[in-house]
């Protein structure tokens, strides 16, 4: 076995390594692994080399193995011996580190830490060696580089000449490749949801094996890079092993714990505990937290997407920033992000300029999440430029970016819940989805469940919702303990999200059903939402997901039918009857029968007008207003438009008449 191969299996991650002592590169390299790592001889192995000896070879408890080799050499030089003698077993001596705990007292130590990769600069070589010369004097001598990579000396040595104007002698060079690296935290250890970051270098064959967006394991050399102009100093992590994380490290329940849940899963009250066990402290919302559980199980990730995207559409004060933190608390991979301050740039994939002037890519928050969830509250607020990067996001589940020469394409394989305000503070239902919260048809059409959330008066819900948030206040009322914590809802989630049930094939006809009606909707003039395939594969994914949540092997009628309920739920929000295909107001607005919008306006015109049919714009913009149909904005909406067609004229006295 070589240098080469030797160095190799130093990095395969492995704690023990073994290799074959062949000679002066061996050694040499064992040096250079005692100097900047500080490896030591596995306890274990101590007595197969000579007994005490190897403490007479170093004199120390870590072991100088240039020292000890030449030891053997010398007890077995008149002994004819193997080639295969020598298997000496190496020892990294540190742990797992979680990187906001590195610091200054690590300095010229070993650290071991799992990352991911945010950016990445391009490839360069340093010179290790090289014959330095004075282009004046001609004198030459050869130089290492320091410490810091850096070659020591600035002027020539010959003390009658001293110029600054040394040149490498090109024939004597040897280099190596480097790449710098940003390493940050990741999400699921950071503390406060802040995770820290660190500049890692890697070296030799190392370089080209980190790409942004990728999770590693990373075993380096923590230091410090000395900077004479400066009073304070960078920190790198000089990289000698890196390898992939396939999974990060979840919350899963114990064996006892998962019996007991499998076991409880087959009880028709299991899903209304879990779902109790949601936010328990924001009342009512049943059906939309069921929908979150079925976004955090996912589908089934396969030529498909399998994750599922909500949207949380309502007035201001009906919780939806709170159950958006609720399951950023329950979730390990996750961020948390406010639209008003996120960029297209954060979300997807930033440019960052060194100090050199060097353009790299830096992975945003749907890279970063992949695998997970993105959390996104204040939608509305987000640029019209920067809420279309998320396109390619959300179905696609890639990002990509082609700007100054890199072009880079990364996964997302992201869940997004979503919450967004109406544009005037108050949903209005004269007018779409879309133009309530300025998002358009092709971003809406990418999310799985739109959920629309109204203050509407109701003094029986109004009472109940006062005395839950009045109970969380109170000392003196017990209030029952939910079925599961949070940290047992995480391990829950975790468990069910990596099952992979399959798709029965008697569920076809109840979805094709299904979605026949969801297509009646579409075709309605007043339908809140458009409706197409992606709604039928969303569908399947629900499916699956409540199939996941009982922990089945595959999704069943039931499953289809429990998606369906909840769909009916969603579509009535928004005033759409999906067992009647047709658009009903009351479900919307709480008017009875079905009055629409237009018939709530001639109702409002009569009762103001007086005898001769005319009405004071007043009288009837305030009147109009007050419905719950309507508010001023979309009043006004209204009597433009019956302005602007001649359905009203004005009178010689200012009063209004309609001629129609």
């Amino acid at each position: 076995m070589d240098d080469i191969r030797t160095l190799r299996a130093f990095a395969q991650g492995r704690k023990l390594i073994t290799f074959r002592y062949l000679g002066e590169a061996n050694k040499k390299w064992l040096a250079d692994m005692y100097e900047l790592y500080q490896i030591t001889l596995a306890e274990e192995d101590q007595e197969d080399f000579g007994g005490q000896e190897w403490r007479k070879a170093a004199g120390d408890e870590v072991i100088n193995y240039v020292k000890l080799l030449e030891t053997y050499e010398q007890k077995y030089i008149d002994i004819d011996v193997p080639s295969t003698f020598a298997d000496i077993k190496i020892k990294l001596q540190q742990d797992k580190i979680l990187m906001h705990r590195i610091s200054a007292k690590h300095e010229n130590a070993v650290v071991s830490f799992e990352c991911t990769i945010i950016a990445s600069d391009v490839a360069k070589t340093y010179i290790k060696k090289c014959k330095l010369v004075c282009p004046k004097c001609g004198y030459g001598f050869s130089v290492t580089c320091d410490y810091n990579r850096n070659l020591p000396f600035e002027r020539c040595i010959n003390p009658n000449c001293r110029d600054t104007r040394l040149m490498p002698d090109q024939d004597t060079l040897e280099t190596e490749n480097i790449q710098t690296v940003f390493l940050n935290e990741p999400l699921e250890e950071a503390r406060h949801n802040s995770p820290i970051m660190l500049v890692g270098k890697i070296k030799g064959t190392n370089v080209g094996t980190a790409h942004v967006g990728q999770k590693k394991r990373i075993i380096g050399l923590y230091k410090t890079v000395y900077d004479p102009k400066k009073t304070e100093h960078n920190v790198i992590i000089d990289v000698a092993y890196i390898e992939d994380l396939d999974d990060v490290k979840l919350l899963k329940p114990t064996e006892h714990e998962l019996n007991k849940l499998k076991e409880e899963a087959k009880s028709p009250e299991f899903l209304d505990k879990v779902i109790g066990s949601f936010a328990p402290h924001i009342y009512g919302f049943k059906e939309i937290k069921k929908s979150l559980l079925l976004q955090l199980a996912g589908g089934v990730n396969g030529n498909r997407r399998g994750d599922i995207n909500v949207l949380l559409v309502g007035d201001p004060s009906m919780a939806k920033s709170e159950l958006l933190k609720f399951g950023k608390k329950i979730t390990q991979t996750s961020i948390y992000t406010s639209g008003k301050g996120t960029s297209a740039a954060g979300l997807t994939i930033g440019m960052v300029k060194l100090s050199d002037g060097t353009m790299i890519a830096q992975a945003g928050v749907l890279p970063l999440c992949s695998g997970g969830f993105a959390f996104i509250d204040e939608f509305d607020k987000m640029n019209k430029l920067d809420r279309s990067s998320m396109h390619e996001a959300m179905e696609q589940q890639t990002v990509s970016r082609a700007v100054a020469g890199i072009n880079l394409t990364l996964p997302a394989k992201t869940s997004i819940l979503a919450a967004a305000n109406p544009k005037f503070g108050k949903y209005d239902p004269a007018e779409s989805l879309g133009e309530n919260i300025n998002v358009p048809p092709a971003l809406l059409s990418r999310f799985d469940l739109i959920w629309l959330i109204k203050d509407k008066v109701d003094l029986h819900v109004d009472m109940a919702k006062a005395n839950h948030i009045l109970n969380t206040y109170s000392d003196d009322v017990t209030i029952e303990k939910p079925y599961m914590t949070p940290r047992q809802l995480m391990a829950y989630i975790n468990h069910v999200r990596e099952s992979k049930p399959k798709l029965s094939g008697e569920i076809r006809k109840e979805v094709l059903k299904i979605y026949e009606k969801m297509r009646q909707l579409s075709r309605e003039d007043e339908s809140a939402l458009a409706i197409g395939t992606r709604q039928l594969e969303a569908l399947i994914r629900l499916s699956m997901a409540h199939a996941k949540l009982l922990f089945k092997p595959q999704a069943d009628v039931e499953d289809v039918r429990a998606v369906r309920d909840i769909l009916n739920d969603m579509f009535a929000t928004f005033g759409l009857d999906m067992d009647k295909g047709s658009f009903d107001q009351s479900l919307l607005t709480g008017i009875t029968g079905k009055e629409t919008k237009e018939q709530v306006a001639n109702r409002v015109w009569a009762e103001v007008s007086d005898p001769n049919g005319d009405v004071t714009l007043t009288n009837f913009m305030k009147s109009l207003a007050e419905s719950i149909t309507f508010d001023e904005t979309s009043a006004k909406k209204l009597f433009d438009s019956w302005d602007k067609n001649c359905i009203v004229r004005m009178n010689k006295d200012g009063s209004w008449r309609k001629i129609v």
